[in-house]
C-alpha cells in the first residue's frame, strides 16, 4: 500500500482507528516516508498515525517468542528514516509483511526474504535470522523495528 501527500495536505483524511481491521503494519513505512517529506503537524500526524499502529499491532502480535526475540536483536543501529533510506519503502514492507504473516498466521512463510537479512544488518542484530526459528525472527523484526522508530521519535523530541 502506497501513501502520497504532499507539503499542504493534511493526513486528516486517515479516519479509521489503528485497531480496525485491514491497518496492517506495512502501512507504517509508507507513512514515515511521507513524514520525510513534510514538516509541522503534517510530519507529526503521519508519525503519530505511524505509532499508533506499531503500538496496537505489537500489543497484538505478543507471543511465547516474544523473550527470544529479546535475545536475539540489540539497540538499534539505525533510526527509521534510515531504514528506510537504505532499504526503501517497498523494502521495509516486505520486511514487515513477512514478520506479521508468520505471526498472524502461525506458520512459517516459506524462504526468507533478502530483505530480511538487510534489515538485520542494518539494526545491528546480535544473532543473524539463519539462527532463529521463524516465530522468533517474526517477533525479532518486530522489536526492532518498534525500537528504530523509536529512536527517532527520541531523536526529533531532542531537536537536531
Amino acid at each position: 500500500m502506497s501513501v502520497e501527500a504532499d507539503a499542504g495536505e493534511s493526513l486528516s483524511w486517515f479516519t479509521v482507528a489503528p485497531e480496525s481491521p485491514g491497518y496492517s503494519l506495512t502501512l507504517v513505512p509508507s507513512l514515515l516516508a511521507v513524514s520525510m517529506v513534510v514538516d509541522g503537524s503534517e510530519r507529526l500526524e503521519a508519525l503519530n498515525l505511524a505509532a499508533d499502529i506499531v503500538d496496537v499491532k505489537l500489543w497484538e502480535l505478543r507471543g511465547r517468542a516474544y523473550r527470544e526475540a529479546l535475545d536475539s536483536i540489540g539497540y538499534p543501529m539505525v533510526d527509521v528514516f534510515e531504514l528506510i533510506e537504505a532499504m526503501g519503502v517497498e523494502g521495509l514492507e516486505t520486511v514487515l509483511s513477512y514478520a506479521e504473516n508468520i505471526i498472524e498466521d502461525h506458520a512459517s512463510s516459506g524462504e526468507v526474504p533478502w530483505e530480511v537479512e538487510v534489515f538485520a544488518d542494518l539494526l545491528g542484530w546480535e544473532k543473524s535470522p539463519e539462527e532463529l526459528d521463524p516465530d522468533t525472527l517474526a517477533y525479532a523484526i518486530i522489536l526492532s523495528f518498534t525500537a528504530s522508530f523509536n529512536k527517532t521519535l527520541n531523536k526529533l523530541a531532542n531537536g537536531p
